[in-house]
């Protein structure tokens, strides 16, 4: 079972990140710490908001964030965070970055998940993967999984995903970082109430 924090209650300030694992695609990994409880992902469940735009053959998924401003500040301020931590650390976890990267590059380098007023997240595209992305619709939960005909523009839903961690790019010529970075995601469920 996968525990959801609620953007309500959801602090910036409690998320964790962890040692990096330096493999052929570098990640630090993001936990939760709240009081007594430590979560070892940051899984988070969103209100109703409404679908700016889907397309069902790359799976970019946007959903507007202009009907919950608490909601996009609070998933702001935690980019703002982790580009801070990446800007401090990243000379100890990358020593052969040259020239040393101005915090504008690192800036530059970042895919954000929040854009303006708009939260980009992404779908799977492969029929065997959607079918394990739960979907409820009319009162119930889809037994084929995700059901990209029920995602349509200015319609509402709600979702629940996970942020695993930061995911650092490597240049495949020179096996150094690229400067770009993006946080790990994955959808654990959407739903659409009709």
């Amino acid at each position: 079972m996968e525990w959801l924090i609620p953007i309500q209650t959801f602090q910036v300030e409690n998320a964790q990140l962890g040692a990096i694992t330096h493999t052929l695609k570098p990640l630090l990994p993001l936990s939760y710490r709240d009081s007594e409880q430590h979560f070892p992902s940051l899984s988070l469940l969103l209100p109703s908001l409404k679908i700016k735009a889907f397309d069902p053959s790359t799976g970019h998924f946007v959903i507007s964030l202009t009907d919950s401003p608490s909601t996009m500040a609070k998933l702001q301020g935690l980019q703002d965070r982790l580009i801070s931590f990446i800007s401090l650390n990243y000379p100890s976890w990358f020593p052969t970055a040259n020239p040393p990267k101005k915090p504008s590059d690192i800036r530059a380098g970042f895919q954000p998940l929040v854009q303006g007023t708009e939260l980009h997240l992404y779908c799977p595209t492969q029929s065997h993967i959607a079918q394990t992305v739960p979907f409820y619709t009319n009162g119930s939960w889809s037994k084929n999984g995700l059901q990209t005909s029920l995602l349509h523009v200015g319609s509402k839903v709600r979702i629940a995903f996970r942020i695993q961690g930061i995911s650092f790019h490597i240049h495949p010529s020179t096996g150094k970082w690229s400067g770009k970075f993006r946080l790990q995601h994955k959808l654990l469920a959407i739903l659409n109430p009709l």
